[in-house]
């Protein structure tokens, strides 16, 4: 929808299973669509800005300023939030298992970014990895069980397993 567009930043999320729903963040709104892209009569407003947007069944999640992840249901009810001491967080992407991967990087400094896997009920993180291997994440999706990463700043897509054992790299011509 038109509306959606004149927003600035745009997000798109696919929510798994059979009813073909796709959950798109516009402005401050979360949207959820059906597949012809009318709405669904579902929307809500984030409480800040946020950076990246990923959708299961049950929940929607937000990076709220690249400093929180919150999990809320698709009717915006928040559920829970993880903010790391340390580092910001962006880009988040459900993997299966119940993990949802987000990139966590520095303050100013991109290139001590790593990768941290959090339980997607809790947001509790399982485990990290990626330091210094990555250097500005822009991208992330699971396929499979991989997890591919888009590092910009070493101009390459880095790939790992689930688990967070590094695979391969494709480096940029």
């Amino acid at each position: 929808p038109q509306d959606l567009l004149s927003k600035g930043s745009l997000h798109m999320a696919v929510v798994p299973g059979g009813d073909e729903q796709l959950v798109v963040a516009s402005g401050r709104t979360v949207h959820t669509l059906s597949r012809d892209m009318s709405s669904s009569g579902t929307s809500f407003e984030l409480p800040s800005h946020y950076y990246g947007v990923a959708a299961s069944e049950e929940f929607i999640y937000t990076t709220q300023a690249d400093c929180d992840i919150c999990c809320f249901t698709h009717d915006g009810t928040e559920v829970v939030n993880y903010r790391d001491q340390d580092k910001r967080i962006a880009f988040p992407v459900l993997g299966p298992g119940g993990l949802l991967f987000c990139n966590l990087f520095d303050n100013g400094d991109n290139t001590q970014d790593e990768i941290v896997a959090l339980d997607a009920q809790t947001l509790q993180p399982r485990h990290r990895f990626g330091l210094s291997l990555l250097n500005y994440v822009c991208a992330m999706v699971v396929v499979g069980e991989e997890l591919f990463v888009c590092d910009c700043g070493n101009d390459r897509l880095q790939v790992f397993s689930l688990a967070g054992e590094h695979r391969r790299s494709i480096t940029g011509e």
